[in-house]
């Protein structure tokens, strides 16, 4: 009874899906049939070049990403690279596809050795091989060539299972080194309870540069603590201890408890030939009596086998919400991998009893939950309201009221929505724009809305009349500020005094923030501010040009900087990682406002013709996602389709380098997602999904039925092939379908969506 009742717990755990946290409603996952997709799943996709995906193992949304950390340069913000030579060891905290430098997670890592120990990295880290290298969901497996060790591991929501098969020797170890991360060690207690078990945590700075800038007094950005409770199967015969001092590694052999920063302790035992020795970790960012029960509830006495089971078949859960037909091996791959990437973020922060740790106050708490989930680490909502967050709208629907209220949390703790959420104290303040309100409108209009309400229009108010002003500093206010520049307010755009490196592209995003705000107050019965917001919408003409026929920065005197070149991509050129070129299509919500603006419909095309011939599209970057789809509202829907198709054909592939830009949370791999599939969000907060060609000849949108009455939608082409890629005609229920557009409420109602195919370009979405 004990083993049948703990599965079940485990298996909420890992399927994130439970109502109560007490674990008294087991309510099973949304989990159609289906076959085994994650055999198509290639964790290591994305390993090489930016990518910076995390290969390892973990579970839908899992708080644990137990992976590998190969050696780094200095400030790399990517965990695991594949051009790298050497394995530092196993951690237990990863982001899913970041960028930047000097910053990130990879805390609590373990690794087994062999030979004489050294607590040195220099010494430790052991050379591999990609060829002993098996990556799947929930599971990695890698050899150790300096130690002729393999090393397995697996995963639940909050716990790690190491497996570590080594070969005969009597100075067989395992160390934990609490001081590596990717940020910074700033203290930490590990304690030998006993000869099969360690508890300890660490604290850490995951973010030291904002810590120097933005940290005052009790208020601290960026630190963040990870417990641990680790429980061994073999007992160790001997043990110690090290701390990292002024005179370099200090070993204390036989000490049980060590404290401060960049310590470690390690385990020593004798192996047979092929023995396995298993370590299960419980980490939790509550306390190391929550990392206990964490382990104990998650995954107790059960085999590594069940454990990777487990992992695997709730993997299959998510992955058959999108089931398809047709297409090509290689394209299937790229499908279910991007589609894997997608689930990794935001993490599911709930520890089993409902307890989630905080930070937005600058201090930190622990809360509990007895109903829904705490959502964090959504790297950052500049990426993810494009594609990944309006995706999660129709794979995972019973997610999106507990994301929304995570962001609520976080505005109640800390006085404002996160531009950028992590698990540490403070605010991230990465990026720019305050994109969580787009977050929070797209699932509003798409009828989410089982959240505070009030609080919610209070948060989105304050976000667009607001800022935290102490902190502004010109030149540089958009990576310091948390709400909206009064000068936005009054002037209508953000000057080029106020942040030189991205000024234009912070007013395109308010006015964007603006209209988002508008459908929120529209939903709400709240015409007067509808009005006001729509307004301040249309912010994004005050810095077109018409003579250079670019948005471009301003002077807060109002006048234009005399030197402009759109294709500039310099840090100081007003646009965030990007150049004009790319940013003045960024108007999402008012495409036909751009057009007129540019001057028609044919004119608008000329210039989109112009922009990709020169090659100024960049996909493997955010700004540039949704250009492609701009035809479709210039009455040339099969430029739309051309050029989507090849940009999936030749920027994505199913080698490590398959990913041409930073995953981002997920974000990049939502546009392979959505793109494959012929939809895509333009304006997130409008309810409309842009048509392209599928890849595929079928596909099914298995929608949960517990938020959606449809059961299924269905994208079906005919007579499609890669020479086929023209949409001919298009069919919505059996009615003809002459826009280029279709509603998340005709695809959540359920139906078909069938499109004819053909060699040539068609009239079909070229009516005005």
């Amino acid at each position: 009874m004990y083993r049948f009742a703990g599965l079940m717990i485990v298996v909420c755990s890992l399927q994130l899906s439970c109502k109560d946290n007490n674990n008294n409603d087991n309510d099973q996952p949304f989990c159609p049939a289906g076959e085994d997709l994650s055999a198509y799943v290639d964790p290591m996709i994305g390993t090489l070049g930016s990518g910076n995906v995390v290969p390892g193992a973990l579970v839908p949304h899992g708080m644990v990403k137990l992976s590998p950390d190969t050696n780094a340069e200095s400030g790399s913000v990517d965990a695991y690279e594949y051009a790298n030579d050497k394995i530092e060891g196993f951690s237990h905290t990863h982001l899913q596809g970041p960028g930047g430098g000097f910053n990130g997670y990879s805390h609590v890592m373990f690794l087994p050795t062999t030979g004489v120990f050294s607590a040195d990295v220099e010494d430790y880290a052991s050379t591999f091989s990609h060829d002993t290298e098996v990556a799947s969901p929930g599971y990695y497996k890698v050899g150790l060539d300096d130690y002729a060790i393999t090393a397995e591991l697996t995963a639940t929501a909050h716990a790690g299972f190491h497996r570590y098969t080594y070969p005969q020797t009597d100075q067989a170890h395992i160390l934990i080194d609490l001081g590596h991360s990717r940020g910074d060690s700033r203290g930490g207690k590990v304690q030998i309870v006993d000869p099969n078990t360690i508890k300890g945590y660490g604290v850490y700075n995951v973010h030291p540069m904002l810590d120097l800038i933005l940290s005052s007094g009790d208020n601290i950005t960026g630190q963040s603590t990870v417990y641990f409770h680790a429980v061994f199967d073999k007992p160790f015969e001997s043990f110690g201890t090290w701390k990292k001092g002024e005179n370099g590694i200090e070993l204390s052999d036989n000490s049980d408890l060590e404290n401060g920063p960049w310590i470690g302790a390690y385990v020593n035992f004798a192996t047979q030939a092929d023995e396995a020795v298993e370590v299960r970790v419980g980490i939790s960012m509550v306390s190391m009596s929550q990392a206990k029960k964490n382990l104990e509830v998650e995954i107790g006495e059960l085999t590594f086998e069940a454990v990777h089971k487990l992992a695997r078949d709730t993997w299959n859960c998510y992955l058959n919400r999108i089931q398809l037909e047709g297409g090509t091996a290689q394209q299937r791959t790229i499908f279910y991998t991007a589609l894997f990437h997608t689930l990794f973020a935001p993490a599911d922060y709930t520890e089993v009893g409902g307890k989630f740790f905080s930070g937005a106050d600058g201090q930190g708490d622990v809360f509990e939950l007895e109903q829904g989930r705490f959502y964090t680490d959504d790297w950052c909502a500049w990426d993810t309201f494009r594609t990944s967050r309006p995706l999660a709208t129709i794979v995972e629907p019973e997610t999106i009221n507990d994301v929304v209220a995570s962001y609520l949390h976080l505005y109640q703790q800390g006085g404002w929505l996160p531009k950028c959420t992590w698990h540490a104290t403070g605010y991230s303040r990465v990026m720019i724009g305050n994109h969580s309100v787009a977050i929070i409108a797209d699932a509003y209009t798409k009828g989410f809305d089982q959240y505070d309400l009030d609080l919610a229009w209070a948060a989105l108010e304050k976000s667009a009349t607001q800022d935290d002003e102490d902190k502004l500093v010109d030149g540089v206010c958009g990576y310091v500020n948390l709400g909206t520049p009064p000068e936005y307010i009054q002037n209508g755009y953000i000057s080029h005094e106020c942040d030189t490196h991205q000024s234009a592209s912070m007013t395109l995003e308010y006015a964007y923030n603006d209209y988002c705000i508008a459908q929120v107050a529209d939903g709400m019965g709240k015409p007067d501010e509808y009005q006001t917001y729509m307004a301040r919408a249309e912010n994004y003409e005050n810095i077109w040009n018409p003579e250079t026929g670019f948005m471009q920065g301003r002077k807060r005197d109002g006048s234009w900087l005399t030197s402009f070149d759109p294709a500039d991509t310099q840090t100081d050129n007003d646009f965030c990682e990007a150049s004009s070129w790319i940013y003045t299509w960024f108007v999402p919500h008012d495409v036909p406002g751009l057009i007129d603006l540019i001057g028609d419909k044919q004119t608008f095309v000329e210039k989109l013709d112009e922009f990709f011939a020169g090659d100024y599209f960049e996909p493997s970057n955010e700004p540039s996602f949704h250009i492609p789809y701009l035809y479709n509202f210039a009455a040339a829907a099969h430029r739309t389709q051309e050029l989507v198709r090849a940009t999936l054909e030749t920027e994505f592939s199913v080698e490590p380098n398959g990913l041409p830009g930073n995953d981002d949370a997920g974000a990049t791999s939502a546009w392979i997602v959505f793109s494959a599939i012929g939809l895509y969000p333009v304006a997130p907060g409008d309810g409309r999904y842009q048509l392209a060609s599928p890849l595929f000849d079928r596909t099914t949108l298995q929608l949960n039925p517990a938020n959606y009455p449809g059961k299924q939608f269905v994208i079906e082409t005919v007579n499609n092939s890669r020479a086929n890629l023209y949409i001919q005609s298009a069919t919505l229920n059996g009615a003809p379908l002459s826009r280029t557009w279709i509603t998340h409420d005709e695809i959540i109602a359920g139906g078909t969506l069938s499109f004819a195919m053909g060699p040539e370009p068609s009239s079909w979405g070229s009516a005005d």
